[in-house]
């Protein structure tokens, strides 16, 4: 039996019988894995705060027929704060499962390990816009997985002026010369155009000190997510909850 020491975030957890779970771990080494964690739905078990979803955890294991077995972990940071904030959870949670939809079991990214780590710190230290912060992950992520869009020229002729209208389907922007209006597409002002290209080009850290227009950021989040939808191909549970909380007040934050 190899012992392997990984480092990753829980991305969600299942029970299994009574005391035990299953946990998937997007980590350093190895990607995406499912573990079984024996005993870690016991109250006092020593495994249990570090086999939560958020928590980023130092896990050793070992490989059996189908599944990682958990013999030891440890916390490196909890995230467990977020929880306690509803839309910090919700988006939160969004982020977990579309890093869980965007990779295949055993195909390390590090680098988008590396956002989702920022990206959760962000939500846990600061106090940031949820939108903007979801806007530049998504980004990010799926640029990552293999569908960076393609903002900062025309798709067609590579011109870098005169861009206008971004196609969900092709994955990026058309120059007014070359779109072509059978097909779906966003017409877009310069600003919005600007704007992609900055949170393509930002560290998730900048975001502390980003300026922006809000509706700007609106308009393109509905982009964004439609360009999320078209390529994960399935319904991402956790953005009802976002939309859900947006319809509380308009901003995803609550009235209290």
């Amino acid at each position: 039996m190899s012992l392997i020491n990984v480092q990753g975030v829980v991305l969600k957890d299942i029970s299994l019988g009574e005391t035990d779970k299953i946990i998937t771990v997007f980590t350093d080494k190895l990607g995406k894995i499912d573990i079984v964690a024996h005993g870690a739905r016991r109250p006092k078990s020593p495994i249990a705060s570090s086999t939560l979803p958020f928590c980023y955890s130092r896990f050793l294991v070992y490989k059996g027929k189908n599944l990682y077995t958990l013999r030891q972990s440890s916390i490196i940071e909890s995230f467990q704060r977020i929880i306690m904030d509803l839309n910090k959870l919700a988006y939160g949670s969004y982020f977990l499962e579309l890093i869980d939809i965007l990779n295949e079991k055993e195909v390390k990214n590090v680098y988008m390990l590396g956002v989702l780590l920022k990206t959760l710190y962000l939500l846990y230290h600061d106090d940031i816009d949820l939108d903007i912060i979801k806007l530049t992950f998504e980004y990010k992520v799926l640029s990552f997985a293999g569908f960076q869009p393609i903002v900062n020229s025309c798709i067609k002729c590579k011109r870098r002026n005169n861009l206008k209208y971004f196609s969900i389907k092709d994955g990026g922007i058309f120059c007014s010369d070359c779109v072509n209006f059978n097909n779906d597409f966003f017409e877009l002002k310069n600003e919005e155009i600007n704007f992609l290209n900055k949170i393509r080009n930002i560290k998730i850290e900048e975001l502390r000190n980003i300026k922006y227009d809000r509706r700007l950021v609106e308009n393109l989040s509905v982009i964004m997510e439609k360009y999320v939808s078209y390529h994960v191909e399935r319904q991402i549970k956790s953005l009802n909850l976002i939309k859900d909380l947006k319809g509380v007040d308009g901003y995803g934050r609550n009235n209290s």
